[in-house]
Formats: C-alpha cells, sequence, structure tokens
C-alpha cells in the first residue's frame, strides 16, 4: 500500500539527509539552523524544508532495508514489494495526473513528463526539526534616557554656563600657543628663501604645449573571477543547483571552500532569501528546468560527494 510508503519515507526522513524511492526520485530533507529576525524580533527554531529530485532514481538501500525489517522477509523480497507500491504509485500519478503522500507532500505529473513536487506545511520530517519550539518573540529593550538637571542652589557643585562659540574661541587659542612653541631642539642657523609663480593657462600652454589627454578607464567586467562566491538577492527566475543551506555567510564561505576541492572549475553563487534568513550555495544556473535536471543527473554520476543536490527554482 501507498500509505505504507508514504509512512517509511517520512520515517527515513527523520533520520537521514535524503531517502531514495527507486524508478521514481529522491526526497530530500534540508535542514535550517536558527535564526533571529530583527525587524520582527522573533527568534525562530532550527526548521527543515523538503524538496524533490526527480533524477535520483538509483537506490541507496535505505527503503529495502526497512521494508525487510518491517516485514520480516529477506532483502531481494523486499525489493520486490516495494517496487511493486512504486509501481502503484506512478500508474495513479499517470491516470490522475498528482498522487497525496501522507505528511509528505503532493506528486504531479506535467504533461511534459516531469514529476514536480509540494510538501505539506506540517510534515513530521520538517516540523520535528523545531523540536517542539515555536517562534519565541523578543522585543528591544526601550532604550530610556534619563537627564538629571543639577539644582543651582545646590552648594556642592559649581555651576559655570559656557557658550559654543567661546569654547571655539579657546580651542583656537590653544592650538595658536601650540604651534608657537619651540617643539624641536635643533636651531636653524640659515634660512633658505625660494620664490616661484605659477604660469596662467595662456603662458603655460605657450612653455609647454598643449597638456595629453587622459585615458579613459575602461569598465571592468562584474563577472566574478573563478572560485570566489558571487552573492546575490535578486529573485531572477532562473534554475540552480543548490548544494549546501545555511544561515551565516561564514558557514556558507567554508562550505564553498570544500566544494573547490572537489569542483574547481564551479561557479558558486550563494542566494539569499527574500527575508534574508537563509542562504542557499548554488554551482551553476540555467534558463530552464530542463538544463538543470541535466546537468544534475551528470553531477551525481561524475560527483557521488553532491548527490543530495536539487534544483531551485529562483522566483
Amino acid at each position: 500500500m501507498n500509505s505504507r510508503l508514504a509512512e517509511q519515507i517520512s520515517y527515513l526522513l527523520l533520520r537521514h539527509e535524503y531517502v531514495v524511492v527507486p524508478q521514481l526520485g529522491g526526497f530530500i530533507r534540508e535542514q535550517l539552523p536558527a535564526s533571529y529576525d530583527r525587524v520582527k524580533h522573533l527568534a525562530y527554531p532550527p526548521s527543515a524544508e523538503l524538496h524533490f529530485n526527480a533524477e535520483m532514481t538509483h537506490s541507496d538501500g535505505l527503503l529495502e532495508e526497512r521494508y525487510a525489517l518491517l516485514l520480516g522477509l529477506s532483502l531481494r523480497r523486499a525489493r520486490l514489494v516495494l517496487e511493486d507500491e512504486v509501481s502503484q504509485l506512478r500508474h495513479q500519478l499517470i491516470q490522475q495526473g498528482s498522487y497525496h503522500l501522507v505528511g509528505i507532500g503532493e506528486m504531479h505529473l506535467t504533461r511534459e513528463g516531469q514529476l514536480t513536487f509540494t510538501p505539506d506545511t506540517s510534515a513530521p520530517a520538517t516540523s520535528a526539526s523545531a523540536y517542539g519550539y515555536s517562534p519565541l518573540s523578543l522585543p528591544a529593550l526601550p532604550q530610556v534616557v534619563r537627564h538629571q538637571g543639577l539644582n543651582s542652589n545646590d552648594s556642592r557643585y559649581i555651576s559655570l554656563r559656557l557658550s559654543k562659540r567661546a569654547l571655539g574661541y579657546a580651542a583656537v587659542i590653544i592650538i595658536a600657543l601650540l604651534a608657537l612653541l619651540p617643539w624641536g631642539n635643533k636651531v636653524e642657523t640659515e634660512q633658505h628663501y625660494q620664490a616661484g609663480f605659477t604660469p596662467s593657462t595662456e603662458v603655460a600652454r605657450q612653455l609647454f604645449g598643449d597638456a595629453p589627454k587622459k585615458a579613459e578607464p575602461t569598465p571592468q567586467a562584474t563577472m566574478p573571477k573563478q572560485g570566489e562566491i558571487q552573492w546575490s538577492t535578486e529573485q531572477d527566475g532562473r534554475y540552480y543547483i543548490v548544494i549546501a543551506t545555511e544561515r551565516t555567510e561564514e558557514r556558507i564561505t567554508a562550505y564553498a571552500t570544500q566544494t573547490r576541492s572537489t569542483l574547481p572549475e564551479a561557479t558558486l553563487t550563494a542566494l539569499r532569501s527574500p527575508r534574508g534568513r537563509t542562504i542557499r550555495l548554488a554551482l551553476t544556473s540555467f534558463d530552464t528546468s530542463a538544463e538543470a535536471y541535466t546537468y544534475l543527473n551528470k553531477l551525481v554520476k561524475e560527483s557521488p560527494a553532491h548527490r543530495s543536490a536539487w534544483v531551485f527554482h529562483n522566483n
């Protein structure tokens, strides 16, 4: 039954970053650390988001082992049971165009034959990441400035009223006196004078000719150098290959340094969310989803360390 398949996927997503359903795709749990919204004064606990990657069709063995343990079967028989349930799910997708996995999300089959996924807002795999905490309101403390005036009749204090202009005059006099003091010990015995003149524009042109024109500075390319990170907050509608999600720039920079050791030619882009709560590190971008999924399939085969990457539509 597909309800059993959904239960086991949720069970495994609570314990792993991603789960691959053979002949269907992979479900990825994107972990989001805790954050603080300085505008709303809200402290958010850790959270998670679910994504789906249709290119992750090669089984990682997690579901087979779970079915074998749950049903008391061998891995070979458990694999046959799993393949039968996945076949039923695909058959319903072809007939109805969509299918709801309870506790995970809604699967859709487009006319072009591509699978899309809409996660449930209350999925156990994502709500459990908050450890039962909810956003906490932490309002900023009001800054109260108290002005305590002095009583002119108080004999303990001497009250002097000086205007700003008088203080300015006093400062000028003190600076002038300091400039006249003999700070150096060396006595100059000789005095040297040098006279000069500044020619007018016409005289200078007769003596030296016209000044050479300055070369206009050439505009520098705005494209980032290879290995650098390009930071962006623009929602350009392109499709990005996301490999990591963090809250701080330091974590993203550290992850980018690690990525350069395996993919030195990658063009790394850090995408800030509209609210500024998350930063997604992407390898490259494409105009269409078909190009993005083609590159992702090639990336997973050539670099298994990035098999948890997924396609993000920046709109």
